[in-house]
């Protein structure tokens, strides 16, 4: 076995073993919760260390076109491709060899971004976060744009720098070179953010066309370049057999159940020029068949029929709704953007104060949810609609607390607004939240609301048992943090044994979640430990 097959084995068997432990956790919870907890048990002070110097601080801030990356970011994707350079240059013959080592890694690296249509369905499949899984799929997509240019350069070189389009092997070459370049190209933020939907059809109708034209490349002596693309083809089949069919079963297609409806409500108010604003969208998403959903989860929406070009476009929404049990119906909580929600606005006149019903279809629901039991005081950190990523996670926590699952301590929820309108849209979620906080064994949920912009208010509280106070400035956040954490001087805090007491979940815009990031990094000796939401506003 050469040098490139172990490299492919070796890649292969972390995503089996990925698949393993996500299988595990499906067919004996039991057994996967032991594991984990064993993990984390004897790694506590392993995973401070790393977390402090390595996975929460930044080398390079947020920037427009790049950022942030993190040192341990920064770390892998060296390790990542001082590897591959290395399987490049090991025991060479010559030149011409090095060139076709870096096609045959090029493949090989390619197979994970070939082995999925949907990004959310294939990190759900591996127990990852979608976050991570779309570095992934970026990481070796530019690796293997560089070695299929250093590839590239050599065959050309080999040919003494001559490139017949007379042969219909070069024309195919020719053709998988421009399609991977537009591929790579398109995968620019900076493309992404004119259209999303345009640039992701694109990406994938090129990709096609990339693996088309390369297949054709491919001479028949090339067995092993073959067998990767055939490889990373039969996992895509796969893969998107496995989503076809889950999603015509969540749907209730073929059964005679029907198909998902979209009822969708608005929540407004009246500007000063007398004009109707849209604050928020409300989206409940009646099912065919229950559905299992975790806090912090989210679906893919699909809703042809509200405008002429919605049948192309899903969009990913949060569910606000939790509940113990499968549920027949899903609550969505959306602030009006720019896409979709933009064209559901328009129909808000026409509503009248009433709802509007739109068939629909959704996949998922997708996401890695985190484990709030263990935590004896929990911080929950949002800004704007990030608040539709906190609520199932509020719900599940005094749900816990009210049957004795869970021993929480302290429960606050933080959320910073720009405007009090907003805060009026999403009242019911708040009230129904103080409605299942108030038992008899005490009331652990305290909200802070600060609004900024032109609410200038001195702190008053509302409702019963002083549980809900409104500010009109901008938080402190870490003064919260140690507030509720400790002493509020910051070196007080009660030591642990390895195991975080506190959690902190975030939701909110960049420049919130990188000052709440630098503390949680500041104090994660303490017991800290930060939980960033697949959602941000």
């Amino acid at each position: 076995m050469d040098s490139l097959s172990v490299y492919a084995v070796s890649a292969g068997g972390i995503f089996v073993a990925l698949l393993f432990f996500k299988l595990l956790s499906i067919i004996a919870p039991s057994s996967y919760m032991r594991t984990i907890s064993f993990v984390t048990q004897r790694s506590g002070l392993f995973s401070v260390i790393v977390s402090r110097h390595l996975t929460l601080p930044y080398v390079l801030r947020r920037h427009q076109f790049c950022g942030p990356w993190t040192r341990a970011g920064v770390l892998l994707h060296f390790a990542f491709t001082a590897i591959n350079i290395f399987l490049i240059f090991f025991k060479a013959k010559s030149l011409n060899d090095c060139g076709r080592r870096a096609g045959e890694l090029a493949l090989i690296n390619l197979i994970f971004p070939l082995s999925g249509a949907n990004l959310s369905y294939l990190a759900d499949t591996l127990g990852i976060r979608w976050s991570t899984c779309r570095k992934l799929h970026r990481t070796t997509g530019w690796i293997a744009a560089a070695l299929l240019l250093f590839h590239m350069v050599v065959s050309v070189r080999n040919q003494g720098y001559t490139f017949s389009l007379s042969e219909i092997r070069n024309i195919f070459t020719m053709l998988a070179g421009i399609s991977f370049c537009l591929t790579v190209l398109t995968s620019i933020p900076w493309f992404r953010q004119w259209s999303y939907e345009i640039f992701l059809r694109g990406h994938q109708l090129l990709t096609g066309f990339f693996v088309y034209s390369t297949w054709q490349h491919l001479t028949s002596q090339s067995h092993s370049s073959r067998t990767y693309l055939i490889v990373a083809m039969g996992i895509l089949v796969l893969t998107l057999s496995l989503q076809v069919m889950t999603l015509l079963y969540r749907n209730g297609l073929f059964t005679g159940r029907g198909t998902p409806r979209a009822i969708v409500s608005f929540s407004a108010s009246i500007s000063e020029k007398n004009d109707t604003v849209i604050n928020a969208v409300h989206i409940r998403v009646s099912l065919p068949r229950p559905v299992k959903v975790k806090a912090g989860q989210y679906i893919n929406l699909w809703m042809p029929s509200v405008n002429l070009w919605s049948w192309t476009q899903t969009h990913p929404f949060m569910i606000t709704s939790w509940s113990t049990d499968a549920q027949d119906s899903l609550e969505l909580y959306v602030q009006p953007c720019n896409g979709l929600t933009a064209d559901l606005c328009r129909y808000a006149r026409d509503a009248a104060g009433n709802s509007l019903a739109f068939v629909a279809l959704f996949s998922g629901p997708h996401g890695v949810s985190e484990d709030v039991k263990k935590y004896r005081t929990i911080l929950v950190f949002a800004s704007g609609s990030g608040i539709a990523a906190a609520i199932p996670y509020l719900k599940q926590i005094i749900h816990d607390y009210n049957t004795c699952i869970s021993k929480i301590e302290k429960l606050h929820f933080v959320w910073q607004l720009d405007s009090p309108a907003e805060m009026n849209s999403a009242l019911h979620l708040l009230n129904a939240l103080l409605d299942d906080d108030n038992t008899e064994k005490g009331h652990k949920l305290h909200i802070s609301i600060y609004i900024q912009g032109d609410f200038h208010r001195p702190e008053y509280s509302l409702g019963e048992h002083d549980r809900v106070f409104i500010y009109g400035e901008t938080p402190d956040y870490k003064t919260i943090i140690l507030d509720k954490c400790g002493d509020k001087m910051g070196g007080l805090l009660s030591p642990c044994d390895g195991r975080s007491q506190t959690l902190v979940i975030v939701s909110a815009t960049n420049g919130i979640r990188d000052h709440i990031r630098e503390t949680v990094r500041e104090y994660l000796n303490k017991g800290l430990k930060l939980s960033e939401q697949e959602y941000q506003p």
